[in-house]
């Protein structure tokens, strides 16, 4: 069934909004506001726990959470801060 967007629009404005105009954080997101390495192995498993990312992945995140250089490359609040999140 396909839809048309702007009667798609019309008829669910806040449904429309969220499935457009929301960022979901990832869990690259998620990590950049971790401080440790601990604290990102926590998320690590998190998002593998709950099936966001996949055991493979998430095993190449642990390995190589260093030598990706970006924990704590951002402040925890800078989305709300910035308005990308309503």
């Amino acid at each position: 069934m396909e839809w048309n967007r702007k009667k798609f629009r019309r008829m669910f404005p806040n449904l429309f909004h969220e499935l457009e105009g929301s960022k979901i954080p990832t869990v690259l997101d998620h990590l950049e506001v971790c401080r440790t390495e601990e604290e990102a192995t926590e998320v690590i498993n998190y998002f593998e726990r709950i099936g966001e990312i996949t055991p493979e992945y998430a095993s190449f995140l642990r390995l190589n959470v260093k030598k990706l250089g970006i924990m704590g490359t951002r402040e925890r609040g800078e989305y709300e801060r910035s308005g990308i999140i309503d």
